[in-house]
């Protein structure tokens, strides 16, 4: 007769496989639905959202809201763009909107600066060409045409440095942004880069108001042309006076690879 513990030896050799296959089957069985769950498509993304800044048309954009309209007004109503549309010494334009649509995401001004509450639309720039002297056929290189330029933007809340006033570096932007334009008339192949731009801050800029930067080449060598220009912030609402926030003046110089360029700043 078998002693008690090797009984119980024989017994548990004679149980432990069945049982133990079942739990391992059920533990694959497990494991393969698990596997399977997490294989399985996920609700397809939804579709893309529109994006559209003010002025700024994007991909897939959307009409302009009321609010942007809003924002829009202080600018096409102002009296002070009635005036220059009246002048035809100056012509019309606002670059940003006739930027082909591949560059306008990738262009600093345009793309990353546009914004409800930014760069809230497109400015208005007039560009004039005129020449120094009145005989034409007797300029020489460094007297002839000086371009000037006009613009007129409108800053959001969103560009501010110090909470309630605008960010300086926003300023030396669309001073630079402005002089390109305006200095792209003086070069043959209409472009030209920034060798050196210096500003000069007079006044606090606050957001949420309209501004006017007035832009002339005071010299042309060659490839290089010397610019200034001033921006002045109008009065909220038309109440009160204009008032000089800053003053810069700048060097561009026309790249020997210019005609290689993709034009943007030639008008």
């Amino acid at each position: 007769m078998a002693s008690l513990p090797q009984f119980l030896s024989r017994l548990l050799r004679n149980q432990l496989p069945t049982n133990f296959n079942l739990t391992r089957t059920a533990i694959r069985t497990a494991q393969t639905q698990a596997t399977s769950s997490t294989l399985k498509p996920s609700h397809p993304p939804p579709p893309p959202t529109a994006h559209h800044h003010h002025g700024f048309q994007h991909a897939h954009a959307k009409p302009p809201t009321q609010t942007q309209q809003h924002i829009e007004d202080p600018i096409a109503t102002h009296p002070l763009l009635q005036s220059l549309r009246a002048d035809r010494t100056l012509k019309e334009t606002r670059p940003h909107l006739s930027m082909a649509p591949t560059l306008r995401p990738a262009h600093f001004v345009a793309g990353t600066l546009a914004g409800e509450k930014k760069l809230t639309s497109a400015p208005y720039m007039f560009l004039s060409r005129s020449r120094t002297s009145q005989n034409a056929d007797t300029d020489t290189d460094a007297e002839l045409s000086k371009s000037r330029a006009v613009a007129l933007f409108h800053t959001g809340t969103h560009m501010c440095g110090h909470p309630g006033f605008v960010h300086g570096g926003f300023l030396s932007v669309m001073f630079d942004e402005v002089f390109a334009h305006t200095v792209s008339q003086s070069f043959p192949s209409g472009t030209g880069m920034t060798a050196n731009l210096n500003v000069d801050f007079r006044k606090p800029a606050l957001p949420g108001r309209v501004y006017v930067l007035r832009a002339g080449v005071v010299k042309v060598e060659g490839r290089k042309a010397w610019v200034e220009g001033s921006m002045t912030m109008l009065p909220a609402e038309g109440k009160g006076e204009d008032v000089m926030v800053a003053e810069a003046r700048a060097l561009f110089v026309e790249p020997k690879f210019a005609e290689s360029m993709v034009p943007v700043y030639r008008n």
